[in-house]
């Protein structure tokens, strides 16, 4: 049942969504070009070795766009736990066979020859699932809870194994403002952050040793930033030269191409610290119109989704707008220092060809339940016209 004077009306699409992703993954183009060439020519690769792979990437989660702008997102529900346990079953490749690659420390990639991150998956199967479940009528939703619950904590379980912490909290991030979204009892809520309280209380006073759980890497790089980043040489050292490029950029930045930090001191360059290298090279002015892009695709998204005309495609809007823009929010917090460092990519613009192609072909759903919006028309009741 729709509001009074609202039905279902079919339009072309959100256009201003798509050329917000277009100027990104251009831009994203033009900052993986100017960050890797120095560390081509260190580790004597072809000057354009890592720009052609992402290429490649650009045109996969295009066509990913392309297909899944098309794709009526409604069927899309009964693919859920296939997709779910497809995407768990990546996870465990990665986690228990040799097919897994490690690089730094964590257990992340894929080998299928070529390197995949199938923890990437978990936030649209994530989304999928609980647009599922919080779409649920009330009695239908009771029934159903312990089901979909386990096979998501069973996914954000194995995503957190391997370690990839900040791809979990990315995904409870999105757990508790999709449930919020739901519009259903917010006692769940009250209960969880009570608990979490009380877990932080006991982490505090040592009754809980952290340690036991989490990489001894994870703890140094918060310390580090708890002491305002004093280990300069240490856990710190890249937020550091981070900082360095930023505040080196200036008002309108040295230039493209033009950025030191990317000469070997800032690692990561071309993916976890990107923003630091555009922020370099095209200076605050630049930095802030990045923002502003992600800022419209926030605005664009939560606007889709208040005109999708079932709570389905209103819960699926939201997941992929919250995944997008909240993944954008950790990694220019990090870049700025404002929180602490994790290894997570810029959507559209870090090196990255799982993270661009999932970004990109979940922006294609969103184009898709931007088709079809409830909008106010005229109806005709007896011989006059109301609007």
């Amino acid at each position: 049942m729709y509001k009074d004077g609202y039905q279902p009306v079919k339009t072309e699409g959100d256009k201003e969504i798509l050329i917000t992703t277009i100027i990104l993954v251009v831009i994203g183009l033009m900052a993986v070009v100017s960050a890797s060439l120095p560390m081509c020519v260190a580790k004597h690769l072809p000057p354009f070795h890592y720009v052609l792979k992402h290429l490649i990437w650009i045109v996969l989660g295009g066509f990913g766009l392309w297909f899944l702008s098309r794709f009526d997102y409604n069927n899309l529900r009964k693919f859920t736990f296939s997709f779910v346990f497809l995407v768990i079953i990546l996870l465990l490749l990665v986690k228990f066979t040799p097919l897994g690659v490690e690089i730094n420390g964590a257990r992340r990639w894929l080998n299928l020859g070529f390197r995949f991150q199938p923890s990437e998956l978990s936030k649209p199967a994530l989304i999928m699932l609980l647009a599922s479940l919080f779409s649920l009528k009330k009695e239908v939703f009771k029934a159903a809870l312990p089901k979909y619950l386990l096979t998501a904590g069973l996914m954000i379980f194995v995503v957190l194994k391997q370690p990839n912490l900040s791809m979990t909290l990315i995904l409870l991030g999105i757990t508790f403002c999709m449930y919020i979204c739901s519009g259903k009892s917010m006692k769940p809520i009250y209960i969880g952050l009570a608990v979490m309280l009380c877990l932080l209380g006991m982490i505090k006073t040592n009754i809980i040793d952290i340690s036991n759980y989490v990489e001894s890497y994870q703890i140094e790089r918060f310390l580090n930033w708890h002491s305002s980043g004093t280990d300069t040489q240490g856990g710190g050292y890249q937020v550091f030269h981070s900082l360095i490029a930023i505040s080196s950029g200036g008002i309108f930045g040295c230039g493209y191409g033009g950025g030191k930090e990317k000469l070997g001191w800032l690692p990561e360059a071309h993916t976890d610290f990107i923003f630091s290298v555009i922020s370099e090279e095209i200076g605050f002015v630049g930095s802030l119109f990045i923002i502003l892009l992600f800022l419209t695709i926030l605005y664009r998204g939560t606007n889709i989704a208040l005109k999708s005309p079932n709570m389905y495609g209103r819960l699926l809007a939201f997941g992929i707008t919250l995944s997008i823009t909240m993944q954008a929010f950790f990694n220019i917090s990090v870049a700025t220092s404002f929180l602490p460092a994790t290894g997570i990519t810029l959507p559209f613009i870090s090196y990255g060809g799982s993270s661009l192609a999932v970004s990109m072909s979940m922006i294609g759903i969103l184009i898709n339940i931007s088709k079809v919006k409830l909008a106010r028309v005229a109806r005709i009741t007896g011989k006059r016209y109301e609007k």
